[in-house]
């Protein structure tokens, strides 16, 4: 159960966690009136916001004298509980429900879980951008290289040619 006192604990009904987000599973305690009646079976009806929006009834697990059952949050207005046994019989905190606020924030291990997986996708694209400039680096050093070796190639044919040119105004000349 959570660590600090919740606001309906006095009434036997308990999440596992005191702050509740959009996406948490949380377990829901109930040992109350309900549980202190005989109750065979329990069911956690929950709904959304004022009107009670994406109802649902949970059945709940007993052991020892507590009934339990896990809620996934999935809607950010606050969470509305009541309980119901199999012959309805209902606990609705005098027409009050049990309801907590739900925070649009993501809970802390959440919150890690997103920093770790941007943390990686950031290496990641950091690593690929490395790679990149390498093969970038490389080709501009092959493109070098070879335009030397063009430039050394044509310079050779040129000299060669102009030998040639020469030699032949020579013998010309010597005619």
């Amino acid at each position: 159960m959570a660590k600090t006192k919740q606001l309906y604990a006095d009434n036997g009904v308990e999440l596992s966690k005191s702050t509740i987000s959009v996406g948490d599973e949380v377990t829901l305690f109930y040992s109350g009136l309900l549980a202190k009646s005989g109750a065979d079976s329990v069911y956690a009806h929950i709904g959304y916001g004022d009107n009670w929006e994406h109802k649902e009834f949970i059945p709940m697990e007993k052991v020892a004298d507590v009934f339990r059952a896990t809620i996934k949050v999935n809607h950010p207005d606050k969470l509305n509980i009541a309980f119901k046994d199999s012959i309805d019989n209902w606990d609705n905190n005098s027409y009050q429900n049990y309801s907590f606020n739900v925070s649009t924030k993501s809970s802390k291990s959440s919150a890690s879980k997103t920093k770790k997986t941007s943390a990686k996708a950031k290496s990641s694209t950091a690593k690929s951008e490395e790679v990149k400039e390498k093969a970038e680096t490389k080709t501009a050093k092959t493109k070098t290289a070879s335009a030397k070796s063009t430039t050394k190639s044509t310079a050779k044919k040129s000299s060669a040619a102009e030998k040639t040119t020469t030699s032949k105004k020579s013998k010309a000349a010597k005619k």
